[in-house]
């Protein structure tokens, strides 16, 4: 048993309760709906944020894709410029190529670049065209809220999850009955 407790003031002597304190209860019910309150905000919040930072990094790789298409078009006019270049400034063995190319005239010392009597003349093309740039793949890792998150269905039950938790939070405190 615990000693009694003066309270100078009124010269009371009293017994310390066993029960807790009505301060505690009150403190951990504020506790909890602010927890329910905030939780609720933070699922409504990521079902608004991360399907767009998921269309963030899917526009990140096309942009990244695009730029690697650019850089491809600008090695292949660059290809494409030396070989005018050299046409314009006669080049021997740039001439020599057309010659063989397009006119057939293919010196007994070399290979063919075309089958003769076939009609396109794809080594011509290969010769100019500079290798492609390495594409990257898009392949993201997403944590188990994003892919609830970017599933419709799933996200309209985070989202009303969400809205019920802040819902609780704003409840107002609960007096018991005496």
């Amino acid at each position: 048993m615990r000693d009694p407790i003066d309270h100078p003031e009124t010269g009371d002597q009293s017994q310390p309760s066993d029960a807790p304190s009505e301060h505690s209860s009150e403190v951990a019910s504020d506790i909890a709906r602010w927890g329910f309150f905030l939780s609720g905000i933070v699922l409504v919040i990521a079902a608004a944020i991360l399907p767009l930072q998921a269309d963030l990094e899917w526009t990140h790789h096309q942009r990244d894709l695009a730029l690697i298409v650019e850089l491809d078009t600008i090695a292949r006019n660059a290809s494409y410029q030396r070989m005018i270049d050299a046409i314009q400034a006669k080049d021997p063995d740039t001439l020599h190529l057309l010659a063989q190319s397009n006119l057939g005239l293919i010196p007994a010392s070399r290979d063919a670049l075309v089958t003769p009597g076939v009609r396109h003349d794809p080594m011509l093309f290969e010769l100019l065209e500079p290798a492609p740039h390495q594409r990257p793949e898009f392949t993201p890792r997403y944590s188990r809220l994003q892919k609830l998150v970017l599933t419709p269905k799933a996200r309209l039950w985070v989202i009303a999850g969400g809205i019920f938790l802040v819902f609780l939070g704003l409840l107002p405190k609960t007096k018991a009955r005496a």
